[in-house]
């Protein structure tokens, strides 16, 4: 999980799509960044021509992929230019901050900013509008951020559903709002493994450890997690805790929020999810840091500077989740797992070898249809459309399992050679 800056004032950024310069994006995206960067040398796609043609009948269109991988966006604008289809994306504030030229290629892609910790009036109204317009499929991740176990859903935001079901009370007589649950998988090719050792032995040594190339790949990142879990308990509150990994995980988290939150008077109003705390955090202490009218001295810029750190360490610490590599440490697992690490510890991720990925386009739910037949009510009905959409997504990922990816009718479309 990134660490992104915190402490500069948001300004909305629009998409501004320049035809002149999509040859260049499409062929830099294809050739850069899924060829070379991220490794995607194959895509499989599935169901992707339901997509188009609601475009094509002018339905507003929304697509809500899991957010598996840094590569997920490029390949959703890869597949749907390959098919006619011009997406808008919804994207964080944050990753247009990186630099201007970034920012502006963003623009240029269709792709506009949206603040997740605060009200984004802005944002929201650019989105109602794509929607109503129905000219081009929104793209939302409805999980938010990119934890690194993407076999695995994590919880929904239900501001999509919200959108979605706003724009469907407002279309006309013939259109209908409709949101496309989509299942991203990243697969490794087998010779990843070859990779595990060398990748494993700089995070040992980043630790201070000697590499230990005798032991089980599984075995060295279970001991470098734990050593790293306890290097945070240490660094924050002293020392290291007992009991499991979970355990401690799980405590450290939940110490680091309590802690903040009693700083910044949310012990007694805590969200019910770790990711709305941090976004209710992030929120508070972002505007104590630009408060104009009464700016922090520098010992309090440092406090809150520190504030936002430990917010960041728990949501790192919530984005391990127990089980995910003893469920089936494939290759890929293993291999995702050493990347989210790698991230987290070295501050950049590795793609050493070859990856494919597959994309698949679900059976769309149709929230205009929902509503006229009372399937979901006319006011508030966003949590139970978001469980719907949780439910699909999940089933969804489920089908699409590694073994299918070469089966009949899997038309690959070849991104780049790596």
């Amino acid at each position: 999980m990134k660490e992104l800056p915190q402490d500069r004032p948001y300004r909305f950024r629009p998409p501004t799509p320049r035809r002149w310069l999509t040859p260049l994006l499409c062929w830099l995206n294809r050739a850069w960044y899924l060829g070379r960067a991220y490794r995607i040398h194959g895509i499989d796609c599935r169901g992707i021509e339901a997509v188009a043609a609601a475009v094509e009948a002018g339905d507003a269109v929304l697509l809500a992929p899991n957010h598996a991988d840094h590569a997920d966006v490029h390949v959703m604008m890869e597949v749907l230019t390959r098919v006619g289809v011009s997406p808008r994306f919804m994207g964080a504030r944050e990753i247009f901050e990186v630099h201007p030229v970034v920012s502006f290629a963003l623009q240029s892609a269709g792709v506009f900013s949206v603040d997740r910790d605060g009200a984004d009036l802005a944002a929201v109204k650019m989105a109602l509008g794509i929607l109503e317009e129905g000219r081009h499929p929104l793209v939302i991740y409805p999980e938010g951020e990119i934890y690194h176990h993407h076999e695995w859903l994590d919880p929904l935001h239900d501001g999509l559903a919200s959108i979605l079901l706003r724009v469907a009370k407002r279309l006309s007589e013939g259109r209908n709002a409709r949101v496309f649950p989509v299942a991203f998988r990243f697969i490794c090719e087998e010779e990843v493994e070859a990779t595990f050792s060398t990748r494993m032995a700089e995070l040992e040594r980043h630790l201070g450890w000697k590499p230990r190339a005798d032991l089980p790949v599984v075995e060295r990142l279970t001991r470098l997690g734990a050593g790293a879990l306890a290097l945070k308990e240490t660094e924050f509150f002293g020392d290291a805790t007992g009991g499991t990994i979970p355990e401690r995980i799980a405590a450290l988290r939940d110490r680091l929020l309590l802690d903040v939150e009693a700083r910044h008077g949310l012990e007694d109003k805590k969200a019910p999810t770790v990711p709305e705390r941090v976004r209710a955090l992030r929120y508070r202490i972002r505007r104590a840091l630009l408060d104009e009218e009464n700016p922090p001295d520098d010992g309090m810029r440092r406090r809150l500077m520190d504030d936002i750190d430990r917010v960041h360490v728990a949501y790192q610490a919530y984005s391990y989740r127990a089980g995910y590599l003893e469920e089936s440490p494939t290759p890929s697992r293993i291999s995702e797992t050493l990347t989210k690490l790698e991230e987290d510890l070295l501050g950049r991720a590795t793609y050493p070898t070859k990856r494919r990925a597959s994309v698949t386009f679900g059976e769309p739910i149709d929230a205009t249809d929902l509503l006229r037949k009372g399937g979901l009510p006319e006011k508030g009905g966003a949590l139970q459309l978001t469980s719907i959409l949780e439910t699909r997504l999940t089933e969804l990922l489920r089908q699409s399992s590694p073994r299918d990816l070469r089966s009949p009718g899997s038309e690959p479309i070849v991104a780049a050679d790596a």
